[in-house]
């Protein structure tokens, strides 16, 4: 059977599927489509979803419901995720999981609401003080935002950590026809409750292990705090203890994360196309005409997944990394990671208007 859907009915569909039973959100072009489908639908599978009075309140909304145990979400896009920012590191500091989907839109400030882009992944991947990692995972197409976005749900819960879906505005407000036969929903994941005595909020053996959760107002006690704190909940700042919670933020994401990478690779000779989101439609295009490049659809991110990309890039001589933004800026994070190297990395970059496959073929078969 074939449905005619939009990738924000995608997005909302495999969120319910996932598990979603809470959402708060404030429309804001071009994630407002998510908001519509989540108000009318959540309810009819005994979810709760609500309109904030602004994006501080929705993303607090759906904090609050995850500490009960409820899978939350809430959908932005740019000027809502700056109101957002301060909530998010609570939600880190926390270990509360929580999904955001990110709609890309051309900036900066309120910038151009129906025009695409891809501009925001410095914005996402840097949006907490301290540094720390955040999930940041991207549908490549309508189909696969089904798959993606439960993939995100499930590390989001899995890490105990709010993830971000980043899309854009061309596959959020576009419709298409869908074989449901070809959507491939994952399995669905859940977060581990605690059970037995001596229960502490934070409490973990090793550095990257993910603490057991308990829900506010059962069984346990539960401290939570976006200051620094001790394995118990505890406010400290001069105790060892606190200094190996703050690692372990970190350690629990970058060490697990390889697991669940996400990706599709077309194998090639010479040249290898990196891109991710919706350019991946005109790059698949451009790699089928091509006889001597490969390609390499990222659907993970960040954290970087250094062991697989790795391997792949060293099979190739130069890598195009074709990003609709101004500057490159994955391609600017692969060689922060030290995954590419400035002698083989050339960047296809374009702003205002998707990019063509005829544009990537051409700049390769100039540069390549």
């Amino acid at each position: 059977m074939k449905t005619f859907v939009s990738g924000s009915e995608a997005i909302g569909f495999s969120a319910i599927k996932g598990g979603i039973r809470f959402y708060a959100g404030y429309p804001i072009t071009p994630a407002s489509g998510i908001y519509a489908y989540m108000i009318e639908n959540l309810p009819k599978v005994g979810g709760f979803a609500v309109g904030a009075s602004d994006e501080i309140s929705a993303i607090s909304y759906c904090i609050g419901a995850s500490m009960r145990g409820i899978k939350s979400m809430t959908a932005t896009s740019a000027p809502g995720f700056s109101l957002m920012i301060e909530s998010i590191g609570y939600a880190l500091m926390t270990e509360i999981p929580v999904l955001i989907v990110l709609c890309q839109r051309m900036g900066p400030s309120t910038g151009a609401a129906t025009t695409s882009s891809q501009g925001d992944i410095f914005f996402s991947i840097f949006s907490n003080s301290g540094g720390y990692p955040l999930p940041v995972f991207s549908p490549s197409s309508i189909k696969d935002a089904f798959k993606t976005t439960i993939h995100a749900i499930n590390v989001s819960e899995i890490l105990r950590t709010p993830c971000i879906l980043l899309t854009e505005k061309e596959i959020t407000m576009t419709y298409e026809t869908i074989d449901e036969k070809d959507i491939n929903l994952p399995e669905i994941l859940e977060r581990k409750y605690f059970e037995g005595n001596d229960f502490k909020t934070y409490d973990f053996k090793n550095l990257e292990d993910v603490p057991f959760f308990s829900p506010v107002g059962g069984k346990y006690r539960v401290m939570f705090t976006g200051s620094a704190h001790d394995k118990e909940g505890y406010l400290k700042k001069d105790d060892p203890e606190v200094i190996e919670v703050l690692k372990h933020l970190n350690e629990k994401i970058v060490k697990n994360i390889e697991k669940f990478n996400i990706h599709e690779y077309y194998e090639g000779e010479k040249n290898l196309i990196i891109t991710y989101g919706v350019t991946s439609k005109s790059a698949f295009d451009a790699f089928k005409k091509l006889k001597n490049a490969g390609l390499l659809i990222m659907k993970l991110l960040y954290p970087v997944p250094k062991n697989f990309l790795k391997e792949i890039v060293k099979k190739y001589e130069k890598i195009f990394v074709v990003e609709e933004n101004l500057t490159g800026q994955y391609a600017e994070i692969l060689k922060m990671e030290g995954i590419l190297k400035e002698e083989n990395v050339v960047k296809i970059n374009k702003i205002g208007d998707l990019i063509s496959p005829s544009e990537i073929i051409n700049f390769i078969k100039q540069n390549g």
